[in-house]
């Protein structure tokens, strides 16, 4: 009777992807309830300083098309308009809240809108779980709506290798790609999945084969760029290239190491001194970081090789340009950029999604059952945010003590109210009208 019921729910959350969504929305909110509390206590940068602050004042549908940062940013802007229906005092309850919804949404797709050849349930559930419970997001993306863009940009790169078969999968796959394009340039990067997936496709079958969900990404993109070309041309340029040897660092330890070992926590250079936090002691030094980073890899690639003949040619294509891709992305954005933890949540799903994909298409089942268990394992150790994310004052004391202020100042137009984190100062300005 047990074994007919787990084998009733499989199936429903195989065919029913609003059970899924669901379910791992109840699943989300659980854990952050446990582990993260503070998300739905605390604002977070620009959801309040940004997102919100604008939302509140510039009408709707103007707000969604307001540059940020240069660029647009359009599911933050949806964001700061969900949070702006809601009476002041539920912000940051409700930021959390579109956050988790975001995420779920995203998760049930992936479950099912992958490359994955077998019927490999738990493989394909641990994908949507390293999607979810990163450990790098716990830096300082976790639970908060400035962060989802890389979400979006994250989750487009699974979605970009699916073919999808129905008119929902086509429309659901088109608005991530669209809304991931219209949120993040960057995204940009992720255009070489789409060319590689349409030449296996041109070996496969002899021609071309551009999906519909193709032709809404390439229209996204050049509207971003249009968007950037119009209204902030010259706003974010590139900085002079970095230290090569600290970007190639950060690969290893933000791209490999956190996603793969336990108690890995965050590493963090200030003033030239080099911090850890939520590190085991054994792995609070850079040398051994590195050598257990390139051990590691070095397991990942014997693995692939002892079973290369039983991997299929279009996966073993797919492993090569995932992890290739994951590299470049990382080289670049560190030279040119900063490899920011934010940044490299894609590289380190990108990390988890070559192992799942190599373990999913090799033999061994005793070895597969054990490594996917074992990020998991990893997922979990990795749920304690940093002091960046979660320490800083309670969003609706701030808010309380704001109106006091606003009540006794006549004058007073609009107020300033402190968020997180506290290594810079953030504020929320909101008019005295909004909270009397």
């Amino acid at each position: 009777m047990r074994k007919l019921k787990i084998t009733m729910f499989v199936e429903a959350f195989n065919k029913h992807y609003w059970l899924r969504m669901f379910f791992f929305l109840g699943l989300l909110l659980s854990i952050w309830s446990i582990r993260f509390p503070f998300i739905f206590r605390k604002m977070y940068a620009e959801d309040g300083a940004l997102f919100l602050a604008d939302a509140l004042k510039y009408k709707f549908p103007t707000d969604l098309i307001e540059p940020a940062a240069g660029y647009s940013t359009l599911i933050m802007r949806i964001g700061g308009r969900f949070v702006s229906i809601f009476p002041l005092e539920f912000a940051a309850i409700m930021s959390g809240t579109f956050t988790a919804i975001c995420l779920s949404l995203l998760a049930a797709g992936l479950f099912k809108y992958n490359n994955f050849k077998s019927d490999n349930f738990w493989g394909r559930f641990t994908l949507a779980l390293s999607f979810l419970l990163l450990p790098l997001a716990s830096f300082s993306a976790i639970g908060n709506i400035a962060n989802l863009y890389v979400y979006f940009m994250t989750a487009s790169a699974v979605f970009l290798y699916y073919h999808e078969k129905t008119k929902s999968e086509t429309v659901y796959k088109s608005l991530v790609l669209f809304i991931a394009a219209l949120s993040l340039p960057l995204t940009i990067f992720l255009l070489p999945i789409m060319i590689h997936r349409i030449y296996l496709d041109k070996k496969a079958i002899g021609s071309l084969k551009i999906l519909r969900s193709d032709v809404v990404f390439v229209i996204g993109l050049i509207s971003q760029f249009v968007f950037i070309a119009i209204t902030s041309f010259g706003e974010r340029v590139p900085n002079a290239p970095q230290s090569i040897f600290k970007v190639v660092y950060l690969y290893f330890d933000r791209g490999v190491g956190i996603s793969t070992i336990p108690k890995w926590g965050f590493i963090s250079n200030t003033n030239g001194v080099i911090q850890y936090e939520n590190s085991i002691e054994i792995l609070q030094s850079l040398q051994v970081r590195m050598v257990i980073a390139l051990a590691v890899l070095a397991f990942l690639a014997f693995t692939f090789y002892r079973n290369v003949s039983k991997i299929p040619r279009e996966v073993r294509s797919q492993l090569g340009f995932i992890t290739t891709l994951g590299f470049m992305y990382s080289m670049l954005i560190g030279l040119f950029f900063n490899s920011e933890p934010r940044y490299m949540l894609l590289t380190s799903f990108l990390t988890c999604w070559a192992i799942l994909l190599l373990l999913d298409s090799q033999g061994n089942s005793k070895l597969r059952f054990i490594l996917t268990n074992y990020l998991i394992v990893v997922f979990v150790f990795g749920l304690t945010a940093s002091t960046h994310r979660s320490q800083g004052p309670e969003w609706r004391s701030e808010l309380l003590m704001a109106r006091q202020i606003c009540a006794y100042s006549e004058n007073l137009e609009n107020i300033k109210i402190r968020t997180l984190p506290l290594d810079k100062t953030w504020n929320v300005e909101i008019p005295c009208k909004n909270l009397l």
